[in-house]
């Protein structure tokens, strides 16, 4: 057993396939929840917006926390609003 096998439990094969694709695909983490005052053990509670755009996912958080609804409560409300309108 080699010493990178001994430290990742991965093969030097495996481990020259992940460095290869992390050098050729570019990495982007998602959002900083620590930033947005989501404290650790809690991300189960929010919707993580990372798709949305920044006034969105502002609105939603301002929303959530005046209504103390959670953020799928309130998009569920208003695609339910949309639906009863029939948009």
């Amino acid at each position: 057993m080699t010493e990178i096998e001994k430290k990742t439990g991965m093969t030097d094969a495996e481990c020259e396939r992940l460095d290869k694709y992390y050098t050729e695909n570019t990495f982007t983490p998602g959002p900083n929840l620590l930033k947005q005052g989501i404290k650790p053990g809690f991300a189960w509670k929010t919707l993580l917006l990372s798709e949305l755009d920044q006034d969105v996912a502002e609105y939603l958080r301002s929303r959530a926390a005046a209504t103390h609804k959670s953020q799928t409560e309130l998009i569920n409300d208003l695609v339910h609003e949309k639906l009863a309108v029939g948009v």
